[in-house]
């Protein structure tokens, strides 16, 4: 996968709800769906994320990467890996944005029940609710107490979109912003997503 569809993929949802990137939403969801649009206006586009740009350049940068949306870079800050070594750890992962540093759009309020709806969640597909374009998975929800931890297992449904997640099945382990279901993530992408979340969560 591409840098800018996996940087367009986990910035769609809050960008469709008015919190992050441009104001004008529908061309990054036909983008997505499909449709013929300039790499360059993509880019132009995915810049405008005031919160996301920025950490793509850092992590780029000190992995001497020319291109901040390299699919490693992008994937560094949304999931976790090993670039996020040499650019500041998990303060270039985005748990420790919400987190720690919260919206600079200045359009959201990141507090209460949008900390574990903003933060990028790991969860089992239990079920597939194809007429609904629902999935009931199988997660570990924000639990917000004078210190924020991971709870226990919890069954929560999340929104689907086929034309943007075509392949899952029961079993995966499927990463969610903003309660949307982004990508069925590898062994390795889950166990860094959790391992960097934990992080951040151990650091606050």
């Amino acid at each position: 996968m591409s840098g800018l569809k996996l940087a367009a993929l986990y910035g769609i949802k809050p960008h469709s709800l008015g919190f992050c990137g441009p104001k004008d939403k529908g061309v990054l969801l036909n983008y997505l769906k499909g449709e013929k649009i300039s790499e360059k206006k993509i880019r132009k586009i995915l810049e405008q994320f005031r919160g996301a740009y920025p950490y793509y350049k850092i992590i780029a940068k000190a992995n001497k990467i020319k291109d901040p949306f390299d699919e490693r870079a992008v994937r560094a800050y949304w999931v976790g890996n090993k670039l996020l070594g040499k650019a500041g750890g998990i303060k270039s992962h985005h748990s420790y944005h919400v987190l720690v540093i919260g919206s600079i759009t200045g359009r959201i309020v990141l507090k209460g029940r949008f900390l574990d709806l903003c933060r990028v969640g790991w969860g089992r597909v239990k079920k597939l609710k194809i007429k609904n374009q629902k999935l009931k998975i199988l997660y570990k929800p924000l639990v917000i107490k004078k210190k924020i931890s991971l709870g226990k297992w919890a069954e929560k449904e999340i929104d689907w979109d086929k034309s943007l997640l075509p392949k899952v099945k029961i079993g995966d382990w499927v990463s969610f912003h903003w309660n949307q279901a982004v990508e069925v993530l590898t062994k390795k992408d889950k166990k860094n997503l959790e391992k960097y979340t934990k992080l951040t969560l151990d650091s606050l």
